[in-house]
């Protein structure tokens, strides 16, 4: 089973359907939540909330400056050729925003990235953001309104649709519009890789 991540809440669900979700059927839901959020981050390519721990991720060097990196919100640790690198040695891309994309040593360092397969180790926690966005909150949260209604009785249903292994079901022309709303979202934050 999937421990949810926080992408949305019960809460932000039930206040989405107003409706009050039954204390015995909340574990369905956080479970809903979990597939929902793999479903988000299969879907873009990324991952919303960064980890709460650093780990180390491995790159080749290319005997340039710069290094393009995963997404993270934080380097911690930056090791080239075995030799730790100071942290006032380097700088990151893009400035003052994140997720940080781009490491890149001080031309006064006198430093590189040398070339070598699997020579240089980032220590960082990975991930687009601390928090996650608010669009994909409400997307997520949207998904999963999407499979309460399917798994209940909803009279008057507009349209159903196959997401993943979960079929969602939305009864007004709103949901429906929230539906292609949320997946435009997902669209929006696809990351492509060159």
């Amino acid at each position: 089973m999937l421990i949810p991540k926080g992408y949305t809440t019960v809460g932000q669900i039930q206040n989405y359907l107003l409706h009050t979700i039954k204390e015995y059927f909340k574990p369905q839901v956080e479970e809903w939540i979990a597939e929902m959020e793999k479903f988000v981050e299969q879907e873009t390519g990324r991952v919303f909330i960064a980890d709460d721990t650093a780990t180390e991720k491995i790159y080749d060097g290319d005997g340039e400056l710069s290094l393009f990196l995963d997404e993270n919100v934080v380097v911690s640790k930056l090791t080239i050729d075995s030799t730790l690198i100071a942290a006032s040695d380097y700088l990151f891309y893009p400035p003052n925003e994140l997720p940080i994309t781009r490491i890149k040593l001080k031309n006064d360092t006198g430093l590189f990235f040398t070339s070598g397969e699997q020579n240089i180790k980032v220590e960082a926690k990975w991930g687009y953001s601390v928090i996650c966005p608010g669009d994909i909150s409400f997307a997520t949260t949207i998904f999963v309104a999407g499979i309460i209604n399917f798994s209940g009785d909803m009279a008057g249903e507009v349209k159903q649709e196959k997401m993943g292994d979960y079929s969602v079901t939305y009864k007004t022309d709103k949901d429906w519009q929230d539906y292609e709303r949320a997946k435009g979202i997902l669209k929006k934050y696809k990351l492509i890789v060159i």
